[in-house]
């Protein structure tokens, strides 16, 4: 098998490469873009959640004062459904927390944001690029101007994923939408000043046959989705499958479905980017179908008569090793002249219920469990392969982060507020019939939504909405509670009203408001005041 596919992809590579090589390119002009790392070296980031990175600072830096920290962490975040997800409370979709402030006050250094933008409609994509209804745009951007200021006030070097593997099909982006709002992006990031972001175009790299426009190994692949070099800071790609590729991962696998090596199709894109004078971030890497901690490792594809996966084999962390860890160094360092960033995803995807994959249920194919701390050797060795010069680490200290708030005058609104009992209880929701678009909707007895620096008054407003009968908040200012209040059901997610509730609030209050039954508020927002914090 293994000899059969690499007969295939051969023939089918070569196209792929003389593509990305046609025209030329002077390689003697150096690089030169946002947020790249002196003296030829390599950024080393980590990622790809937050409950992952929470886990390897326990696990991995709390016990090894020595190890490696990485320069920086990745994060995923959207302008999808709920919008900027994550971004000023946790949020878990089955892939593990997302808590840009947890994860900022405990990591210093840079952050790469996976930015989701696929829809079925391609209204994101529609609103960025302007060719949806003027209501439609006007959101959008102005969410987006958020985004960008948001993380502008990080203070840190950002690497912005727009439309994370942009050639994925699974995403089913529309190329010229894509470049558009691509474009937009890229204006929007340096008309409002924000010099540290720099802005990553992500190919999936996925050698699989696929049909147009998602075939990477079709001719003018790369120039069909170029924004343009004035747009693109960073060429970006997924590196999941190596040299060794149907040795396990791909073992089960007809021939005839596989359209170049996976290492043929990443060197194209590296020509591709060579050619533009452009850094490449290796921006999702992992061994996927291999688990670290079993010593297993099994072909990622769904086995069709189960509809789950396929048996794995026991493997050795040696041959693990040699597999994937090996040959995955020796493709960043042969191509150090135009690769300068690499995030390795360092997770439990088998503990994760998006990547989970049991019989019926496993969508997203086989991943397994790519955590380093999970096997003493593959550690080690890790270790020891990051700790090379090559690499650029990050700082002990953490500079902390407070998310910035986008209310208006007199309020406080929701989706800017926290949630201390986690993503679990609740989340910011688009909502076109609240003030600023959005809403923070809170569920399950004893969720509470906290408002930091709420100004003085002498009482507070609240506008909510309800869908259940018997809802019951109680108000705590200052970690206090001052009162209980019963909320009339509504009836709808969009019939708002508002209460007045009678409790004086000091200057620069916390004010805390906790469901203790009805199961589900929409909070809009609060209006004590003035926020004394701005």
């Amino acid at each position: 098998m293994a000899a059969t596919l690499a007969a295939v992809a051969v023939v089918l590579s070569s196209a792929g490469t003389a593509q990305a090589t046609d025209g030329g390119g002077d390689r003697r002009r150096p690089l030169s873009a946002v947020n790249l790392p002196s003296g030829d070296r390599v950024l080393f980031y980590l990622g790809q959640d937050s409950s992952t990175l929470a886990d390897f600072d326990t696990a991995v830096l709390d016990t090894d004062r020595g190890f490696p920290v990485p320069a920086g962490v990745t994060l995923y975040t959207n302008l999808v459904g709920a919008p900027m997800s994550g971004m000023f409370q946790p949020t878990n979709y089955g892939a593990g927390d997302n808590d840009f402030p947890a994860t900022l006050n405990t990591y210093g250094g840079g952050i790469a944001v996976g930015l989701f933008l696929s829809d079925p409609s391609q209204t994101p994509l529609k609103a960025l690029a302007g060719t949806a209804d003027q209501a439609t745009v006007a959101r959008y951007r102005k969410w987006l101007d958020e985004f960008i200021t948001y993380f502008d006030r990080t203070g840190r070097d950002v690497f912005l994923r727009i439309g994370y593997e942009f050639d994925g099909a699974w995403n089913a982006y529309d190329p010229e939408l894509y470049k558009e709002a691509f474009r937009y992006i890229a204006r929007r990031i340096d008309r409002l000043g924000a010099r540290r972001i720099a802005t990553v175009w992500q190919s999936a790299a996925w050698p699989r046959v696929e049909q147009a426009p998602y075939a990477p190994t079709a001719a003018g692949h790369w120039e069909q989705w170029y924004p343009g070099d004035e747009y693109v800071d960073w060429a970006g790609l997924s590196h999941f499958y190596g040299e060794r590729f149907d040795r396990y991962q791909w073992a089960c696998e007809t021939p005839g479905n596989v359209a170049a090596t996976p290492l043929a199709v990443q060197e194209s894109l590296l020509n591709f980017a060579r050619k533009h004078r452009k850094p490449v971030f290796v921006a999702e890497s992992a061994p996927q179908g291999f688990d670290l901690g079993n010593l297993t490792a099994g072909c990622i594809f769904v086995d069709p008569a189960t509809g789950g996966p396929r048996a794995t084999v026991p493997v050795t962390a040696e041959q693990i090793w040699d597999t994937w860890y090996a040959p995955y160094f020796r493709f960043i360092e042969r191509n150090r002249d135009i690769v300068r960033g690499v995030a390795y995803i360092n997770t439990d995807w088998a503990s994760q219920s998006m990547w989970n994959c049991q019989p019926g249920a496993c969508a997203n194919g086989y991943w397994g469990d790519s955590r380093i701390q999970a096997n003493p050797l593959i550690l080690r060795r890790f270790r020891a392969e990051i700790a090379k010069r090559l690499y650029v680490h990050g700082p002990d200290r953490v500079r902390g982060f407070e998310p910035p708030d986008f209310s208006g005058p007199g309020r406080t609104e929701g989706e800017y507020a926290d949630l201390p009992q986690g993503g679990s209880t609740g989340i910011a929701v688009a909502d076109p019939t609240a003030s600023n678009d959005r809403t923070a909707l809170v569920y399950a007895n004893g969720a509470s939504i906290a408002f930091d620096h709420v100004g003085r008054g002498p009482s507070i407003d609240l506008r909510y909405a309800t869908v259940t009968g018997n809802v019951q908040l109680t108000v705590l200012v200052n970690g206090a509670a001052r009162c209980t209040l019963r909320l009339p059901n509504q009836g709808s997610a969009t019939a708002w009203a508002t209460v007045t509730i009678p409790v004086p609030v000091p200057d620069d209050a916390a004010v805390t408001l906790r469901l203790d039954s009805g199961d589900v508020v929409w909070v809009d927002y609060i209006t004590p005041g003035q926020r004394s914090r701005r």
